[in-house]
């Protein structure tokens, strides 16, 4: 027997000693085990990791001249990048959080995102009945995102992709990522940098979304604490030459009647009294966006209601770019 063998027989000796151990054995096994449920989590988001993208949102200071504001319609609502396509020389954030509050700490938190040497800031705020409804201390995405720890922080932007392969995930899940035919529903997410959340769901329903809103909105009402925040700060913003927009994020049919008649929420009062603050309205054609629940819109039509929000705006700076006093945009 030539050395070549000799060498041959002794690694398939080592490995077959390594094999009958039965610690490395199990832990060989859990390895490929967890590698293979990782690899089959159903719906897999696009672009940044869910954490990841929370996380860097929080780190937000001072790095935009037009800053997006509201809850999960303008989150999923808004892009960016669509609205820099007719305003290419603003750098524009969404910085929309799920659920949120228009509290004073998020209005606060708003504007320090701001660059403070730009020569023209400007606020948008989407308004809807949801985002001024309840308390301004009820805990919601903006205050979960900013209440992580600090490591939980830094691992979510630097180990991003590490943490959220090993979330903890069960076997119907796994089972859904093998056979994605077995699940009922499907939705394709994408995280942009930007701050925007472009979402599909498949197949379309409203009944869930038409539900929950009208249980939120039979318990309580819009706050008119919460409203007088925003006057409060839209007034002290437009006073330091910050431009401040507002619209009404689109819905459905169904949703807008429900808000406007269960959610107290009255928006030819509010806007007269956010033009009165300093603001400028747009108005937005609330039946034109095609949502997927009822309430978010798809993500083609939030690529539309974004050029459309910006032809609004880049037409309100035309006209106070010749000196004229605006406070309406139809």
């Amino acid at each position: 027997m030539g050395p070549v063998q000799n060498d041959q027989t002794w690694i398939k000796h080592k490995l077959r000693n390594l094999w009958q151990d039965r610690t490395l054995r199990v832990l060989l096994i859990s390895t490929l085990l967890i590698l293979i449920m990782g690899s089959l989590r159903p719906d897999k988001p696009a672009g940044l990791y869910p954490d990841q993208y929370w996380a860097l949102k929080t780190l937000w200071h001072h790095c935009a001249n037009m800053v997006v504001a509201g809850d999960s319609r303008v989150v999923q609502g808004v892009s960016p990048s669509e609205m820099k396509k007719i305003l290419p020389r603003h750098q524009i954030l969404n910085y929309g959080f799920y659920g949120v509050c228009y509290s004073q700490d998020y209005l606060k938190a708003i504007e320090k995102v701001l660059n403070a040497e730009s020569p023209q800031k400007t606020i948008i705020l989407g308004i809807s009945p949801h985002a001024i409804t309840g308390s301004p201390e009820k805990m919601d995405g903006f205050r979960q995102a900013f209440e992580q720890a600090g490591t939980n922080k830094f691992l979510d932007i630097h180990l991003a992709g590490l943490v959220f392969f090993f979330e903890p995930m069960s076997f119907r899940d796994a089972l859904y990522g093998l056979f994605p035919q077995l699940k009922k529903s499907h939705t394709f997410t994408e995280f942009f940098a930007d701050g925007w959340v472009g979402c599909l769901v498949e197949p379309e329903s409203k009944k869930h979304e038409l539900r929950r809103y009208q249980k939120i909105f039979q318990q309580e009402q819009v706050s008119p604490q919460i409203q007088e925040n925003v006057l409060h700060f839209v007034s002290r913003w437009t006073a330091a030459g910050i431009r401040v927009y507002g619209f009404r994020p689109p819905s459905c049919t169904e949703m807008l009647i429900l808000e406007n008649e269960l959610s107290g929420f009255n928006e030819d009062i509010f806007t007269q009294a956010f033009e009165a603050a300093g603001g400028i309205w747009l108005e937005i054609n609330q039946l034109a966006y095609r949502t997927f629940d009822g309430s978010h819109l798809r993500r083609d039509a939030a690529q539309q209601l974004s050029v459309d929000l910006a032809q609004k705006i880049l037409h309100a700076e035309n006209i106070l770019t010749q000196g004229k006093n605006i406070s309406h945009i139809q």
